[in-house]
């Protein structure tokens, strides 16, 4: 290194409050700074889809610093390829502490010139100046907001002991954002969640039942033994389409991906990415409910799902609006009133969710006083006052809906017929799609889709509905 070039590093090392040469030596609690630190990562790891984006944000912001910062010729002595290697070490790191938010604060680095140049240096294989420069750069170049990249916490030289503690890079906010817009953040960093050969789960019967084991209370899925129906003849043909298809997420902010993370468990909400085949599941008995199951993104939290991308392509999810009780006024050979169903002026408390749970309550009981039991539950976290309204609250919604009332308790269990017509529904919804080529994911009474196939897949869930109720028009949102 020539004298001019020494000096700039020295200056660099000044403004970095360093020590040039402190002894190489692991620092205390496992080699970070503290339990809150994670030390960066001398090995990059994750598939190769990964390692592209990796590569891609390091040479895109490596340019960016190039073009905002007054070029040095400490930094034209540094090649591009070298910066750009660097910092893929760092973004690596840093996007495995975004993807377990929670567990660290910080990236501790080492400004140790001997842990990158000594025979036996932890960090020998990375560079000591693109470091010391990358390091600087983060802290001191500006995005929106005024904020820089990281926040730095200096190292700690401790005289008694002639040892040091790590420098800590904090990332901020819109560096976070940066990295989850790239697709570097995700549980399961940085391997993912992982996904076992589709194969294995098409080897799981199309159709399955639910029993109670040994007549106990333990419930077992167990294999029917038929013969696929007209309607479930497509299973085979749209999970093959599955089997194929590239799922993402294009997360906008690092806030859409922790609103999908339990800090109390400490783990992602979406908890495998595995499972792609469809099958369909009845209850005891063929032709009881048989609804659609085994798609991991039937598992994924809503707030993440909406984020979805098939094919690289943004998605939509398209519902049957107040599915439930459109199905009884079939049933029943009815019309349903015009007009939002959950949510009339007769109600006291405009909460349409709330609303929405004495059906769920209902349907699923075999008494009224079961129902009433459930119901009661949902205002736990209510004012006491509306505690006593509970079952005038129950009461009114059933005098609005009373032509349907008949079809609940009295030991029937008319959730199982309901949930079979939904999935004959989704069935056919399937099949209207795959013949138009389109590929779709069944969420029970919902669909997604290509965004750009919304009108198409609206048309197709109309079309199916009205094939089992040809008098009723369904409720599209």
């Amino acid at each position: 290194m020539n004298d001019d070039l020494e000096a700039q590093f020295r200056q660099i090392y000044e403004e970095m409050d360093y020590c040039e040469n402190p002894p190489l030596a692991f620092p205390k609690l496992g080699g970070a700074y503290d339990t809150y630190s994670l030390l960066i990562f001398t090995k990059i790891q994750g598939s190769g889809t990964y390692k592209n984006r990796l590569y891609k944000l390091a040479s895109k912001l490596t340019t960016d610093f190039l073009n905002q910062n007054e070029t040095s010729s400490v930094m034209a002595r540094i090649p591009h390829a070298e910066l750009i290697k660097q910092l893929e070490y760092i973004l690596h790191s840093i996007a495995h502490i975004a993807s377990v938010p929670g567990k660290y604060h910080y990236l501790s680095i080492s400004l140790n010139k001997n842990d990158y140049s000594a025979p036996n240096g932890q960090f020998a294989m990375m560079s000591y100046r693109a470091m010391v420069k990358l390091n600087q750069l983060l802290a001191n170049t500006t995005l929106k907001g005024n904020d820089a990249y990281t926040h730095q916490k200096n190292g700690h030289l401790n005289p008694e002991t002639n040892k040091g503690m790590r420098t800590r890079l904090e990332p901020t906010t819109p560096f976070l954002d940066i990295l989850t817009k790239a697709g570097l953040v995700f549980a399961g960093h940085p391997t993912g969640l992982g996904r076992s050969r589709a194969r294995k789960y098409l080897e799981k019967p199309l159709l399955q039942l639910r029993i109670k084991k040994d007549g106990g209370s333990e419930r077992v899925k167990v294999p029917l033994q038929r013969e696929l129906n007209a309607d479930e003849a497509i299973l085979p043909e749209v999970n093959n389409v599955l089997e194929r298809l590239r799922l993402d997420f294009d997360l906008p902010n690092y806030q859409a991906y922790t609103a999908s993370w339990d800090f109390r468990s400490g783990k992602s909400k979406l908890t495998n990415k595995s499972n792609v085949q469809l099958y369909r599941i009845f209850s005891e008995q063929d032709g009881a409910a048989g609804r659609l199951y085994g798609h991991w993104v039937q598992t994924c939290p809503s707030k993440l799902r909406q984020y979805l991308t098939l094919n690289g392509l943004p998605s939509v999810e398209t519902d049957f609006s107040s599915m439930q009780l459109m199905l009884l006024y079939g049933v029943k050979g009815e019309i349903p009133p015009e007009g939002d169903l959950y949510c009339t002026d007769k109600f006291f408390i405009r909460d349409r969710d709330a609303v929405k749970q004495v059906l769920t309550k209902s349907v699923g009981a075999s008494s009224r006083d079961i129902a009433m039991s459930a119901w009661r539950k949902e205002f736990k976290d209510n004012p006491a006052k509306l505690m006593g309204k509970a079952e005038l609250y129950f009461d009114t919604f059933w005098e609005i809906h009373s032509s349907v009332y008949d079809l609940l308790f009295d030991g029937n269990e008319i959730w199982k017929e309901l949930q079979y017509l939904d999935s004959v529904i989704a069935l056919r919804v399937l099949k209207i799609m795959h013949e138009q080529n389109i590929t779709c994911i069944p969420i029970h009474d919902s669909f997604i889709v290509q965004e750009k196939y919304s009108l198409q897949i609206e048309n197709a869930m109309r079309s199916a509905f009205q094939s089992v109720f040809p008098n009723i028009e369904p409720r599209i949102k």
